[in-house]
């Protein structure tokens, strides 16, 4: 019996003037119905949810579950033919690899307990990155991000098990480190200059352009190498992006710089991608070594990556007065909280807030709406002849 889509139902019993609470029970169970009446809507609400993980729970076990062998590596293969248009699959592929090898290839998916996943994670959070040092040029420990990527494919994975394929009666519980909030990076004037000089001094000739492309639009990195000539759009300097993070078409506006550097490169058939080269990840980060810029105290210890020249771009666009609506359709967010972050750097965005609630003084400071009540009391007293009352801020 397929399971229904609700559990428990409480409805109206109009013939009965009562609310009735109408429990489903999975066949076998004794006894397979459970129907109650209550005079209050809300104590059959209040017995229904004391029933609800119990019945839920039971309907589960009674599910028949498919291929009760299936194995990780297996699950995985199936997981990449049902993600195949996934633009981040190689990024699983490699995190699925990684957890592969810990709980094995041949390990049934139903054997993968929430204990045996607490142990994997107690694992994870004592060992130490291979590239990251603290302070005391010892191997740091993985940070929380790091942590949760396995965690949170492997949940994914276990989710898909039991919802869509049928193959587990219920996820084991998996639980993700917290992660600190997103750190928000910008050069200063006399960081980008040096950063550019190395670019230029690099043995990637393309590496300045790009870099300085990067910082003057925001684009992501996959979106900037991806870039073909057929999509620059010089006529309306524009760039129309295709295969975006969100899925969705977008346009960005080119500055003046960024137009200039496409037009000397652009090529008399002006086809193919924009950057040819491939290994623009070794130079970066040559570069970003040799301007100084590879462990600052500004940020926290780490390196100015390539995403940071997105950031710099958001950063530096608040804070010349740009507003956060055209920010959030230059980056492409999908929604107006992921530009918010930068929404603190804008200078007048606090200030103007202020102003507009800010109630009238006049030229000495005092409170207007004081001041009128204080005029009233003495023109009713007879103390004083009221001449005349202007605007907050004007004497009288």
């Amino acid at each position: 019996m397929k399971a229904p889509r609700k559990f428990i139902v409480t409805r109206w019993r109009k013939n009965r003037q009562k609310w009735e609470l109408d429990i489903m029970l999975p066949p076998g169970s004794t006894p397979s119905r459970i129907k109650r009446l209550f005079d209050a809507e809300a104590a059959a609400i209040a017995e229904g949810e004391q029933w609800r993980s119990k019945v839920e729970a039971a309907w589960r076990e009674a599910q028949p579950v498919k291929d009760q062998a299936l194995t990780l590596a297996a699950a995985f293969e199936r997981y990449f033919e049902a993600k195949a248009r996934k633009k981040s699959l190689d990024e699983d592929r490699r995190i699925a690899k990684h957890l592969v090898e810990h709980f094995g290839a041949d390990t049934r998916l139903r054997d993968i307990t929430a204990a045996r996943i607490s142990t994997y994670k107690g694992k994870r959070l004592a060992a130490v990155s291979v590239r990251r040092k603290d302070d005391d040029g010892k191997p740091a420990k993985l940070s929380a991000a790091s942590i949760n990527r396995p965690l949170a494919l492997l949940r994914t994975l276990l989710n898909l098990a039991c919802e869509e394929w049928g193959v587990l009666p219920q996820v084991p519980v998996v639980k993700l480190e917290r992660e600190p909030e997103g750190r928000i990076v910008w050069l200063e004037p006399h960081e980008e200059a040096p950063l550019l000089d190395a670019c230029a001094a690099s043995s990637n000739p393309d590496l300045k352009d790009l870099v300085t492309v990067a910082l003057e639009t925001g684009l992501r990195k996959g979106e900037l190498v991806g870039l073909v000539w057929e999509r620059v759009d010089a006529a309306r300097g524009v760039l129309k992006l295709e295969k975006t993070k969100g899925g969705k078409r977008r346009e960005v506006p080119m500055r003046q710089v960024v137009h200039n550097i496409l037009a000397q490169r652009r090529p008399e058939d002006a086809s193919g991608r924009v950057w040819p080269g491939v290994d623009y990840r070794s130079a970066f980060e040559t570069a970003v070594k040799k301007a100084g810029l590879d462990s600052m105290d500004r940020f926290e210890g780490e390196p100015f990556t390539f995403h940071g020249c997105r950031h710099h771009f958001a950063s530096t666009f608040m804070m010349a007065g740009g507003d956060l609506l055209s920010l959030q359709k230059i980056l492409g967010h999908g929604s107006l909280k992921m530009t918010e972050r930068y929404a603190h750097l804008s200078p007048d965005h606090l200030r103007a807030a202020m102003e507009r609630t800010e109630r009238p003084t006049d030229s000495r400071g005092a409170r207007f709406g004081a001041r009128i009540r204080s005029q009233r009391a003495s023109e009713a007293s007879g103390d004083v002849e009221v001449i005349e009352v202007t605007g907050a801020g004007g004497g009288s």
